[in-house]
């Protein structure tokens, strides 16, 4: 209720991607899309993905565009119809082991570019991705994610 009030006021709740805090903000200020909870930081890594609840050793390969803890932009030869469910490996570096999101919803498909929905992934991976985001916003995109 405390929450409906302040909307009034034009002054919301928002959630960091990073650290999870969630804290109250003017509405307005926020410059990214309305419909999605965390803003994208631009990347490009190699990925590789496959059918999400399939067995199958074969992956697809694609270039990861943009990141961010609730989503991303893939590009692919591959042909993904919307809502299918994926299982996704990030390859950031060659030392350390890619990390694994156990299932991303397609949620957009525009020629060869997919919008992902991440809606489970393991929490040590989580904080991985968590770093490798701010490593790219700090300007590090090179440094291992461990």
């Amino acid at each position: 209720m405390r929450e409906s009030l302040w909307g009034l006021l034009m002054i919301g709740p928002y959630r960091c991607q990073f650290c999870s805090h969630r804290f109250l903000v003017i509405l307005g200020r926020i410059s990214f899309s309305p419909g999605r909870e965390h803003k994208r930081v631009p990347v490009q890594y190699p990925i590789y993905f496959r059918p999400a609840f399939s067995t199958d050793t074969v992956l697809a390969a694609g270039t990861l565009l943009d990141l961010s803890i609730g989503g991303c932009t893939i590009e692919t030869p591959v042909p993904v119809p919307k809502a299918f469910c994926l299982s996704m490996q990030i390859e950031v570096t060659e030392q350390e082991p890619p990390i694994q999101i156990e299932n991303a919803r397609v949620r957009t498909v525009n020629g060869k570019r997919l919008g992902l929905e991440f809606l489970s992934l393991r929490p040590e991976e989580e904080v991985r991705l968590r770093r490798l985001i701010l490593s790219v916003l700090h300007g590090r995109p090179s440094e291992p994610v461990t």
